[in-house]
Formats: structure tokens, sequence, C-alpha cells
């Protein structure tokens, strides 16, 4: 090899150290800021830990396997049912300020808002509008 081949060599391998080196910085600091995002279902620290039905008596509300209407059914809970744990919910901001913002902007924004609870060992995804903070004795 030449000096000039032996020179571009170095070159190319100190290139391909620093791009790996970029990448890897790259990699981490998206992975710190994606992991919030990891799981679909992270209770935060102001929601509450338990919940409760809040319908009227006699009515049901639909526990499905997915957050959506399309998910498969897989049981129901009571009017007024307490104690159900939170697992975490999807919603467009954080349950405090969900709570003390306007009505209109709790309409909207409960619409939207799924919540993965867990009742007597059953597992599953019900309509957060539906769910109001309860504190279990």
């Amino acid at each position: 090899m030449s000096h000039k081949q032996d020179a571009f060599a170095a070159m190319k391998l100190m290139t391909t150290v620093k791009t790996a080196f970029y990448i890897g910085i790259l990699a981490t600091g998206l992975s710190v800021a994606l992991t919030p995002l990891a799981s679909p279902a992270n209770a935060e620290v102001d929601d509450p830990k338990f919940f409760r039905v809040n319908m009227k008596p006699g009515a049901t509300l639909n526990v499905r396997k997915d957050p959506s209407l399309k998910g498969k059914k897989i049981g129901a809970l009571a009017a007024e049912t307490d104690g159900i744990v939170n697992l975490g919910c999807h919603v467009g901001m954080p349950y405090l300020e969900w709570r003390n913002s306007t009505t209109a902007i709790r309409k909207v924004e409960t619409r939207r808002k799924w919540c993965n609870i867990k009742y007597n060992g059953m597992v599953g995804w019900t309509a957060g509008q539906y769910l109001e903070a309860d504190r279990p004795e």
C-alpha cells in the first residue's frame, strides 16, 4: 500500500468510527425521548389509582381487549362498580389538567380517552368518559 492509500484508509476508518459514534448518541437520545411512548398505557403521576363506573343504575360499561369500539368485548362492569385498578389511560392531557378543564374541553377529551383497567382478574380497556376517580377503603 502506498502512503496515499494508507492515509485514505485511515481517513475512511475515522469517518466510519465518527459516524458510528454519532448514530449511537442519536439512538440513545431517541430511546430516552421515546421511552414514555413505549407503553401504550402509562398511568400519569396525577392519575387516580382506582376508578369507579359513573353511569346510571342498571347500565353496564363494556370492557374490551383493545382501546377501540372495534375491540373484542371481554366483559362488562355494572354501573357504580368501584375499586377498578387504573393501569393507565390514553388521553390528550394529564388527568389533573383534564379534571380542571372546562366542561366543553373535558367532553372533547373524554371521547378520545381509553383506560386500561383491572377488575376481579379481568384486564382490558374501557371508555374513560364513564370512569371517575375512586378511593377504595
